[in-house]
């Protein structure tokens, strides 16, 4: 018994949306699905079908009547679509320049000197336009094979050698449903493997392949500094993943595993030029930055019961990342401009990783021991921030969740683990340096501070070395390892029986949440997951920042 159906459909969308950042948008589609036991039809009569702009064509082989009897399941649609954004932004930074008012963050009250820092952006424009097509392929039921191909011209790689050709990026993904293909045992309730290659492009900031010079407020000129060659590239990843799904006694326990490797290259970076040059900086296209790692889920429904139910899940996730290569010209790179002064730096070395924190480290003997001066008997330290100190990102990561329902009650918890890394805390040092910690209390009650097996008889000669902004920052390194409870619910939903008589509501649901109750485990003084930045540049280094606030719930919901 034989089946062939095909479907064709054209759509156009368009929206447009009205704000300080206007963002218009066109698309335009043909989609071709077939469905049948090869991609030939054999014989038949055709139908056609229309209505408005969408176009339906099928096509049947008399004897199919049973639409389970389809073999080959096919789905094409080729687009295009045009991606039109304006932003319009102010920038009012005080930097250097102080508040008249301590704490009080508005406008008047920064003080406006040649210290602050002003930036606006006015009507900046990024033009996007693509072409795309996938393929989805699958038969019996038991094997998929997903195909898609994009090429975006962005407006930004103006200027630049790439600004006709775009980028291209494409992506193949295969899934085989083992459960369906192959005699397994009962107690293995769904099984699959599935595999993947992608590539994922990425464009340039605004303005930055054709930089001009700006006539600041006052006629003052702000004259451009970066160097432009014509050769940015826009960035380009590339990944493989490969993973497995099972499910085993009626779905009642499973396991998720993902293996991936994910290569990046083509960087954006502003480097320092050679000094004598015309211009202070030049951005390249730098780097192969390789992330490797796995992701494992675990879930299962222990206690199951007619009014109590007990699900469990973890999750555990591990990732590694390496500076492959960066640039012939720049075998380094810090985040920092020169003149830079705090005691750390997060610098990128051919063979290191992103998150390095560099630092400044104590001066040791052959044997390991701190060098200490003989008259002040203060302890040594290396100056300029040259000393891997160690590195923010955690070795592993895990999650624990548990959902335990009686009748309409339920309890929920999570509770979220790291393992590893490094951060460091400036905070603590600039306080340990003023001597207003209760560590430098005890140390000076105590009448010594004890280091790596060594004593230092001074403490204030200790932690006026190596507390401060610009001191000895290893000493404020601390393991990033912590064990928090994440999130806790408690909800009840009242039953259908109390709300018969009730016209208009049909159910009422109540809960209270709590989110960061409380860490069970942590040894830096502060969050290791708040971080200055999202970026590479401040990753694991806290100075003076905001701590992590517990936040407390109730919600009411009313179904109508």
């Amino acid at each position: 018994m034989m089946c062939l159906m095909l479907f064709s459909c054209l759509t156009f969308t368009a929206c447009d949306n009205g704000d300080d950042e206007d963002t218009n948008q066109y698309k335009g589609g043909i989609s071709l699905n077939v469905f049948g036991p090869s991609p030939v039809s054999r014989g038949g009569v055709l139908r056609f079908l229309g209505s408005g702009m969408d176009k339906v064509t099928a096509v049947a082989i008399p004897g199919c009547d049973d639409i389970t009897d389809i073999e080959v399941v096919s789905d094409t649609a080729l687009g295009a679509s045009i991606n039109m954004s304006k932003v319009n932004s102010l920038t009012i930074d005080s930097r250097l320049a102080s508040l008249y008012k301590p704490n009080v963050f508005t406008v008047p009250n920064v003080v406006m000197d040649s210290k602050a820092a002003v930036n606006q952006s006015i009507d900046s424009k990024r033009t996007l336009q693509s072409v795309f097509a996938t393929m989805q392929w699958g038969w019996k039921g038991l094997l998929y094979l997903d195909i898609t191909a994009r090429n975006d011209w962005s407006s930004t790689l103006a200027h630049t050698d790439s600004k006709n050709t775009g980028f291209f990026y494409p992506s193949i993904g295969a899934t085989w449903i083992l459960n369906k293909t192959c005699s397994l045992p009962k107690w293995i309730s769904f099984a699959k493997v599935r595999a993947s290659w992608a590539e994922v492009g990425n464009d340039l900031p605004i303005g930055i392949t054709n930089p001009v010079d700006i006539i600041m407020v006052g006629g003052s000129i702000n004259v451009n500094t970066v160097e432009q060659r014509g050769d940015l590239k826009p960035e380009i990843s590339s990944s493989i993943e490969f993973g497995t799904e099972w499910r085993f006694f009626h779905h009642r326990f499973g396991i998720d595993f993902t293996w991936y490797q994910t290569n990046t290259k083509n960087q954006l970076l502003r480097m320092d030029n050679p000094t004598g040059s015309t211009y202070k900086y030049r951005y390249v296209n730098a780097g192969k930055i390789r992330n490797q790692g796995f992701e494992l889920t675990v879930d299962a429904t222990p206690l199951l019961y007619r009014n109590f139910s007990w699900k469990s899940l973890i999750n555990m996730s591990a990732n590694k990342n390496k500076v492959v290569t960066l640039h012939p010209d720049y075998p380094e790179f810090s985040y920092y401009e020169e003149g830079f002064n705090a005691g750390y730096q997060m610098r990128v070395k051919e063979g290191g990783s992103l998150g390095d924190i560099y630092g400044n480290a104590f001066r040791r003997n052959e044997d390991g021991s701190i060098m200490v001066d003989e008259t002040s008997k203060r302890p040594l330290g290396n100056t300029g921030n040259k000393d891997l100190l160690g590195n923010a990102n955690p070795d592993f990561t895990m999650g624990w969740s548990n959902t335990l329902t009686y009748k309409n009650l339920e309890l929920y918890f999570l509770i979220d683990f790291r393992f590893g890394g490094e951060v460091m805390s400036l905070t603590q040092s600039e306080l340990d340096a003023n001597g207003v910690t209760k560590v430098t209390e005890d140390a000076r009650t105590r009448g010594y501070v004890e280091y790596q097996g060594q004593k230092f008889n001074d403490p204030r000669a200790f932690y006026s070395a190596v507390g401060g902004r610009n001191a000895i920052s290893e000493y404020y390194m601390y393991d990033a390892t912590c064990i928090r409870l994440r999130e806790v619910s408690l909800s009840y939903s009242f039953p259908k029986t109390i709300l018969e008589n009730s016209r208009f509501i049909k159910g009422i649901d109540v809960s209270l949440a709590a989110r960061n109750l409380c860490f069970l485990k942590k040894e830096a003084p502060f969050d290791p997951d708040a971080v200055m930045s999202v970026g590479n540049n401040n990753q694991g280094v806290d100075v003076f920042g905001m701590p992590t606030t517990r936040n407390i719930g109730f919600n009411l919901r009313l179904t109508f």
